[in-house]
């Protein structure tokens, strides 16, 4: 779960959270999966004790014991969130986001003592925005470029992110968490030779997507600059890598620049990402 964006607004009596982020390919998997296992549980029929009453005090009421209705409160537990997870199992992901979002607030509460009025708002980014005729076929003519790519892991995720990235304001973060992230699973082979191929194939299809996307109508950004520093294919000394696209004026006060830097922890040491 990659957070895009994250702003606090806070007063005396109120408190507003507003969390952006991205979810990746694997941890949609993992939610998928765990939803499933859930529903098959629930599924199962889940008896209530039975009660025997004796023949002499039938017209008399007798209260329920403390295991009773402990036992009777799960039972109506189980019983909603079954309900509450059938209904939204069409997407299976906002099920579980309101979760989140409820244990946030609950977190919340307790660490201001009740105090506040707070509010949380998720925004998830994997649904994407309705898109022009014009930018739909500005985006069939990336995808067409970039064929030879589409058959390797990090494709559909790259893509994704980039899209994001491009689309929508101080995304530094985004990109530069994806970079670090791609370099750590690249270096987990132990053939030297292997992690160089990946390591050249990922940067070359990292300089054509950004140069095609920044130059289609989808992007609200002028330029990029990637600078990554690192102990590449195992030598002795760092070397760094710089990507630029498009205008970058870094001396004029009127341009709006965001900035991020992340570290990849790998076996040939760190490596140093900064967008």
């Amino acid at each position: 779960m990659k957070v895009h964006n994250c702003k606090i607004f806070y007063s005396d009596s109120s408190l507003h959270v507003f969390v952006s982020f991205y979810l990746t390919t694997k941890i949609i998997y993992i939610i998928n999966k765990n939803l499933t296992k859930y529903s098959k549980k629930l599924s199962t029929r889940t008896k209530l004790p039975f009660f025997k009453e004796s023949k002499k005090k039938r017209l008399r009421f007798k209260p329920p014991t403390r295991k009773i209705k402990l036992t009777i409160k799960l039972f109506q537990k189980i019983k909603d969130k079954k309900n509450l997870i059938f209904n939204k199992l069409n997407p299976p992901l906002n099920a579980y986001l309101e979760e989140f979002q409820e244990i946030l607030l609950e977190s919340l509460i307790i660490y201001t003592k009740n105090k506040l009025d707070i509010s949380v708002t998720l925004q998830n980014l994997n649904h994407c925005k309705q898109l022009s005729h014009v930018q739909i076929k500005d985006l069939k003519i990336v995808f067409k470029q970039l064929r030879k790519f589409i058959r390797k892991p990090f494709f559909k995720e790259a893509i994704n992110i980039l899209f994001v990235t491009v689309s929508k304001r101080e995304s530094a973060k985004l990109l530069a968490s994806f970079i670090s992230n791609q370099l750590r699973l690249n270096q987990l082979k132990t053939d030297q030779m292997t992690v160089s191929r990946k390591d050249n194939y990922f940067f070359g299809f990292l300089k054509q997507i950004l140069l095609l996307f920044i130059k289609s109508d989808i992007s609200c950004l002028t330029g990029v600059k990637i600078v990554i520093k690192g102990r590449f294919n195992k030598a002795p000394r760092a070397k760094t890598i710089k990507i630029h696209f498009g205008k970058f004026s870094l001396q004029s006060f009127n341009s709006k620049i965001n900035y991020y830097q992340s570290t990849a922890y790998t076996a040939n040491g760190t490596f140093g990402v900064k967008v």
